[in-house]
């Protein structure tokens, strides 16, 4: 028998009184930050929620996982952060948020360097008072794996300093600069590099970064320098990220006719394999270099086949509406194994599950969908706290700085 919606989950209603409040930390308002797997985006958003007192839920680059909602949903947090932008972080996260009552910001830039920038400026703007107790500067190359993980442990490692990421590159001073711009005070300065031969791999852009350090904060700014060169163990790690992020490329890839995209697949693949002759034989600089430009290779192909499936799905209402039931199916299974009594929502999935096989959608979509979300609100987000959304749609992506 056909049921009817008792309160059909709004769309993308912020609860004001669930935003920080100025002077508010990370822990008093429960923030949670959304980033991806990608090591520069990582380590941003470990240093941000370092500040903050946030947690950090990891999302796989360029793709949607219904099981990191359902992550999400299971803390109930009342503010998500989201470090990246809809190329990195699909827009399928904010439609959760979204439907979920949960308010939200995306901070991102056009680039990792943007990014970076995007979240500096996004602390500035909603958390003054964190930023006003950074004194140490953190510099690292945004493609400088090793430096970035470097970064991120120490901050899990608990000295007690919180020192902020910046990043820097080859044409990209400018992000750096206007990053070191918002900061009140800096007492140090730290720069990490992966070393090949006493020189590090990557540009640090050092010249002009202690020039506007000088003139913006002073001369009596200290200067540390951490560089090490890629040992076996390391670069071993690199070349597990190149080879899982190819896999995953191939995997998307397979059965969709995109020639750029395949082009920069058997590039990633023959970088790859340039990197495990490297490795053999013993030259771990060149295995670990070979090794992140094989990733960017394997990331830019996720991306794109990604947006190519989606395009696919979403000009047929059947498998658009298949697709979704999956996801409810897969959040449902992460919740249950969580403690969750999903109960109510798994025999109305079933029941989603009959109507979309008669082709009855129209009852599937205005009905037993927002059902399931319902039901899943009920067991996590509003035993947490957050209500019942009543008012109008909004959300905000603060987006490129």
């Amino acid at each position: 028998m056909k049921g009817k919606a008792t309160g059909v989950i709004l769309i993308g209603f912020i609860v004001l009184s669930l935003l920080p409040l100025p002077g508010a930390s990370g822990a008093e308002s429960g923030i949670v930050i959304l980033v991806t797997d990608n090591e520069a985006d990582l380590a941003v958003a470990k240093g941000a929620a370092e500040l903050l007192g946030a947690e950090v839920v990891v999302s796989p680059w360029g793709t949607y996982s219904p099981e990191v909602s359902a992550e999400i949903l299971s803390a109930a947090p009342g503010m998500v952060i989201i470090i990246g932008g809809p190329v990195a972080l699909p827009e399928d996260y904010t439609g959760d948020l979204k439907d979920f009552g949960i308010p939200y910001e995306r901070w991102y830039g056009e680039t990792r360097y943007g990014t970076n920038l995007a979240v500096i400026q996004g602390l500035a703007r909603e958390f003054p008072e964190v930023l006003r107790d950074v004194s140490t500067v953190v510099v690292a190359n945004g493609r400088d794996a090793l430096a970035l993980r470097e970064y991120a442990n120490s901050i899990t490692a608990g000295t007690g300093e919180k020192p902020l990421l910046v990043l820097t590159d080859e044409g990209k001073t400018n992000e750096t600069l206007e990053a070191l711009s918002r900061l009140t005070e800096i007492r140090k300065i730290r720069y990490i590099a992966t070393e090949d031969d006493g020189r590090p791999m990557f540009p640090l852009n050092k010249g002009a970064i202690q020039g506007f350090v000088r003139e913006h904060f002073g001369g009596n700014v200290s200067v540390e320098e951490r560089t090490s060169p890629p040992g076996p163990r390391d670069a071993l790690i690199q070349l597990a990220v190149a080879e899982n992020r190819t896999t995953r490329a191939e995997e998307l890839l397979d059965g969709l006719q995109i020639p750029q995209a395949r082009e920069r697949l058997e590039k990633a693949r023959g970088l790859l394999q340039k990197a495990r002759e490297a490795y053999g034989a013993g030259d771990y600089v060149e295995a670990y270099a070979l090794s992140v430009r094989a990733s960017g290779e394997a990331d830019f192909v996720i991306a794109r086949a990604y947006s190519e499936v989606r395009t696919i799905y979403q000009g047929s209402a059947k498998i658009k509406l298949q697709v979704q039931l999956s996801q409810l199916e897969a959040m449902l299974k992460v919740l249950k194994a969580r403690g969750y009594d999903v109960s109510e929502a798994e025999e109305l999935l079933q029941e989603a599950r009959g109507a979309l096989e008669r082709g009855d959608y129209s009852y599937l979509i205005n009905d037993l969908i927002p059902m399931i979300k319902e039901k899943i609100a009920e067991e996590t987000v509003w035993k947490g706290g957050i209500p019942r959304p009543p008012g109008p749609p909004s959300g905000r992506d603060k987006g490129k700085p």
